[in-house]
């Protein structure tokens, strides 16, 4: 019974989460840009498959981990690549990459490939942290998601004149998982408490109780 009462507190909290954020008149879009729709459970999964593998990357180059999930999405759609071809970074060399017909710019363009997403995370903070451009539009004078896109924007990271709305469309739509994640994630750290799966969430149990 203690373990239940601890899994529906849990739960009842990220709810309140979630209502918070839909009615605080969120910050992230204007209420008429805003979508209308919501995820659905597999596109909610994939968000989780890529916070895990993302956040400690991005945190150690200083970029916002509901950043790169965004532009992951807004450059691949809600499926990894079986090349994990996540990001559309261009590549100059044959090498580690493959020639792709570009239906935005009507041409083919060559991009790196990876063995692995951890790979691909790593490759794609190199790149924003490498570019002048970039930093020069200052991508890492703040870690507000919207400050970042608006920088990556800037310097150059994609031709579509709509990059930065759609970006700000689908980080609507991730940050507030993304929020949710990190609500667990502290949960989980906390000391005399043990990790447990409960309706799917992973959560923490008190030590005494279990």
């Amino acid at each position: 019974m203690n373990r239940l009462i601890c899994a529906l507190t849990v739960l009842w909290g990220l709810l309140i989460i979630n209502q918070s954020f839909a009615n605080s008149g969120d910050p992230l879009l204007p209420e008429s840009e805003r979508p209308s729709i919501r995820l659905n459970t597999t596109q909610k999964e994939y968000v989780t498959k890529l916070f895990y593998a993302f956040d400690p990357v991005c945190q150690k180059y200083g970029i916002n981990t509901k950043v790169a999930i965004t532009q992951a999405i807004v450059e691949q759609g809600w499926t990894l690549r079986e090349d994990f071809r996540i990001f559309n970074i261009m590549s100059l060399s044959k090498e580690n990459s493959k020639l792709v017909y570009d239906n935005g710019e009507k041409r083919y363009r060559r991009y790196r490939v990876y063995e692995n997403l951890q790979n691909a995370i790593e490759d794609y903070c190199k790149v924003l942290a490498n570019y002048p451009t970039y930093r020069s539009q200052g991508l890492f004078n703040s870690i507000d998601p919207r400050k970042q896109i608006k920088a990556i924007v800037k310097g150059g990271y994609a031709t579509n004149k709509n990059y930065e709305q759609l970006s700000l469309k689908v980080l609507y739509l991730v940050a507030p998982i993304v929020d949710e994640l990190r609500t667990l994630q502290a949960l989980g750290n906390q000391d005399g408490f043990k990790q447990e799966v409960v309706y799917g969430y992973s959560i923490k149990q008190p030590l005494n109780e279990m």
